[in-house]
C-alpha cells in the first residue's frame, strides 16, 4: 500500500501509510523538508476531504485506516486557533489554486468558518426581521378577535337571559 503526497513546487513523494500516525507525520516532516517540529501537518485529498491527522497526531492508530490506497494527498500546515477561533489551514503545495482550485477554496472556508457563519446569520437575521412583524400582527389579530367575540357573546347572553 502506498499514497502520493504533493507539496512544494509540484513535488511528489510516495509514502507507506501502514504505520502509526505519529510515524507517518514524522516521515512527512522529514522527507518534505519541514523545518519546524512545532507545526502541525495534515493531509487533504484531491476532492477536498481533510484527513484530520492534526487532531490525532499522538494516536496509536494506523494511518492506513484513514487513507485510501494509491490516492494522492496534498500536504497542509495546520495552525491551532486559540479559544473560539478555529484552526487555520495552509497548503504546502505552491500554486494550489492552479492545480486544485476547489481544494484551495475549501481550505479558505475551513480557515474562516466564522466569516461564513457571520454572513449566513446576518442574512438570516435580516430575513427574520422582515418576516417577524407580519407574523406577529397576524397572530395577534387572530388571537384577539375570537376572544373579543367569545366574551361579548357571553355578556350578551347573560343580559338577554335576565
Amino acid at each position: 500500500m502506498f499514497i502520493t503526497v504533493c507539496f512544494g513546487d509540484d513535488q511528489k513523494e510516495l509514502f507507506n501509510p501502514n504505520c502509526r500516525i505519529i510515524n507517518l507525520i514524522h516521515s512527512l516532516r522529514e522527507r518534505c523538508n519541514l523545518e519546524c517540529e512545532a507545526e502541525c501537518v495534515d493531509l487533504v485529498d484531491e476532492s477536498g476531504e481533510l484527513v484530520n491527522f492534526s487532531e490525532r497526531q499522538s494516536s496509536q492508530e494506523y494511518a492506513s485506516s484513514f487513507l485510501k490506497e494509491r490516492h494522492s494527498y496534498i500536504l497542509i500546515k495546520v495552525t491551532k486557533g486559540e479559544g473560539s477561533e478555529g484552526n487555520k489551514y495552509e497548503s504546502l503545495l505552491l500554486n494550489l489554486g492552479k492545480s486544485y482550485p476547489e481544494v484551495a477554496d475549501l481550505l479558505k472556508k475551513l480557515s474562516n468558518p466564522r466569516r461564513d457563519q457571520d454572513k449566513k446569520s446576518s442574512s438570516m437575521r435580516g430575513r427574520l426581521q422582515k418576516e417577524l412583524p407580519a407574523v406577529q400582527q397576524t397572530k395577534s389579530k387572530a388571537a384577539v378577535s375570537p376572544r373579543k367575540n367569545a366574551s361579548s357573546t357571553r355578556v350578551n347572553q347573560s343580559f338577554t337571559q335576565s
